[in-house]
């Protein structure tokens, strides 16, 4: 039942709201069915306006309004429990397209009729999936594409529903078990809006074999603790779904330091707060990465899920800039190659506070301005323009370090050109099948950059820059890929080409030869021809999965 409509029920009969001395007036009406023009008993009818009133059709389909203050209202009809659409006076269902009825200060307003038209049902059973036993009072909602639930009813002793009056329109259904061991899923078999499959409903047809069967949940325990002493610790854990596929709420530990999460089947990462002490993934690591992963099946109990949290150490200082422009200004920590914290300083005084582990750490401050028109280059502590040069800052937890300060100067000339990224290979050739070793400089500092070898576009992979805008690694060639000359290109955002660089790909050895190490001159190449538009699918595909992982970061870290 709507939330209109039950509220109004639970009230009981009419029920309205006006200050005694207000001038009132009444709406009334009478409600048909469209198609035969029955009368439709048990309608809840609502007012919207000054004041709010509901109340419930009769036998003949009468009702009537009273008690209401001079003013507009909209009228809805609620026909739940039927096979009828619900719809706002005069048939629309949009809210928003409604025709206001006016209750003036010394009448009452008849005659507000509805005629409804019978809609779209949806029809399934719902079952438990362990041992196909029906499922009694599963709320079964029909969403539209906005996750707005338009109709809604619940299953009887049997599992089964018929949930009616839809619009024309695509929906997913969801159905939610009152049983908390149960996990609520979405038609398809899916734990995530975003996932469900769509039911396509018409006006006066019935779609059947929208059947649900539900799983029990696994759950994740264990408790928190401090690890300067042992105690138990409140906090909360994020339970967070690897394969984006089910969007787990927030659990909490108690005072006693113990969680229990309940999740779909599926495979996680932990994430674990509590205050003063440092985040932490499950197990024992700072960043998304390098957090382990816990597969949970349908029903089972992972526990000692047990984390111990760390004082964070705390570096503090200012950013100050001359310039009073409109600004944004952002304080990095790099460690390892890596930014494993970005925090913004205050708009107004530069102040900043980052709570950070155990290490060394070199940190930058950068500035953002809001016109695009002014610039100032970023600052390494204690005030060096490179990583190279920087002074880092080393700290131990509990320990505060403070006035680690920047001062950035606007430019005052155009700033100097920004390197151009390159690529350098260990070898000019390389067997299909077998890998080479790339490195490349002049990239932006903590950017991932995709590598793809062309003509045929072939992704190969991805690299992280490091602070001094530096990357290096191993690419693995496909053994499919064709022999001839090729080109490696790096990819930046928005698959540009930063970067590019020649190279032959001979072909792969013969089954049990080794495939690793440049190719020799005997090897016979062959031309595989010119660049082709599917890159551009490849790459955008890639690129969309870094941007999870990073935000992923940004959410931690940011």
């Amino acid at each position: 039942m709507g939330g209109v409509a039950a509220f109004a029920l639970a009230l009981g009969g009419v029920t309205a709201a006006a200050a005694a001395d207000d001038p009132v007036g009444s709406i009334s009406g009478t409600v048909t069915r469209a198609d035969d023009g029955a009368p439709v008993e048990g309608v809840t009818v609502s007012a919207d306006g000054p004041t709010w009133a509901s109340t419930t059709t009769d036998a003949s389909g009468a009702y009537t309004l009273p008690g209401l203050v001079s003013g507009s209202y909209i009228v809805t009809f609620f026909p739940e429990g039927t096979d009828l659409k619900r719809e706002h006076w005069q048939e629309t269902f949009d809210y928003d397209q409604a025709t206001p009825v006016v209750v003036g200060a010394d009448g009452d307003v008849v005659g507000i009729d509805a005629s409804l038209d019978e809609g779209a049902a949806i029809e399934g059973t719902v079952t438990r999936e362990d041992d196909g036993s029906p499922i009694e009072s599963v709320a079964v909602q029909a969403l539209d594409s906005l996750n707005e639930i338009v109709g809604a009813t619940t299953t009887d002793a049997s599992g089964a529903y018929r949930l009616g009056g839809l619009p024309e329109g695509q929906y997913r259904v969801r159905f939610g078990a009152p049983d908390p061991e149960l996990m609520p899923e979405y038609w398809g078999d899916v734990y995530d809006f975003a996932f469900g499959a769509r039911v396509s409903a018409v006006e006066k047809q019935t779609v059947s074999g929208i059947d649900a069967s539900l799983v029990i949940a696994g759950h994740l325990s264990g408790t928190m603790t401090r690890g300067a002493d042992g105690q138990p610790v409140a906090g909360m854990v994020l339970v967070y779904d690897v394969f984006e596929s089910y969007d787990q709420p927030t659990a909490y530990a108690g005072f006693d330091g113990r969680f229990r999460a309940p999740v779909a089947p599926g495979t996680y990462k932990l994430l674990f707060l509590s205050d003063g002490l440092k985040p932490e993934y499950w197990k024992d690591a700072e960043i998304w990465e390098t957090a382990t992963t816990i597969t949970v099946a349908a029903g089972q109990e992972v526990a000692g899920i047990d984390p111990v949290l760390e004082p964070t150490a705390v570096i503090s200082g200012t950013v100050t800039v001359d310039s009073a422009a409109p600004s944004e200004i952002r304080v990095e920590a790099w460690q390892n190659g890596q930014n494993v914290r970005t925090i913004g300083a205050n708009a107004v005084t530069g102040a900043y506070t980052m709570h950070v582990s155990k290490g060394p750490y070199i940190l930058v401050a950068r500035i953002e301005f809001a016109d695009g028109t002014i610039t100032a280059q970023p600052q390494y502590f204690d005030g060096v323009a490179t990583a190279d040069e920087a002074t880092p800052i080393v700290v131990v937890p509990g320990q505060v370090v403070t006035g680690v300060d920047f001062a950035l100067t606007v430019d005052t000339v155009a700033p100097e050109p920004q390197p151009t990224p390159t690529l350098t290979l260990t070898a000019s050739s390389v067997r299909a099948g077998g890998d080479i070793t790339v490195s490349g400089s002049g990239f932006a500092p903590g950017e991932v950059v995709a590598f793809e070898l062309r003509s045929d576009p072939i992704a190969l992979g991805s690299l992280t820059a490091d602070q001094s805008g530096r990357l290096g690694g191993t690419l693995r060639i496909p053994a499919s890929a064709p022999a001839g000359a090729h080109t490696l290109v790096a990819l930046g955002a928005g698959a540009t080409v930063q970067a590019s660089i020649a190279i032959q790909v001979t072909a792969a050895a013969a089954t049990g030869a080794a495939v690793t190490g440049p190719a020799t001159a005997a090897d016979r190449l062959a031309d595989t021809g010119g660049d082709v538009p599917g890159a551009a699918l490849l790459t955008g595909l890639f690129l969309a999965i870094v941007g999870l992982a990073l935000v992923r970061r940004r959410r931690v870290h940011g």
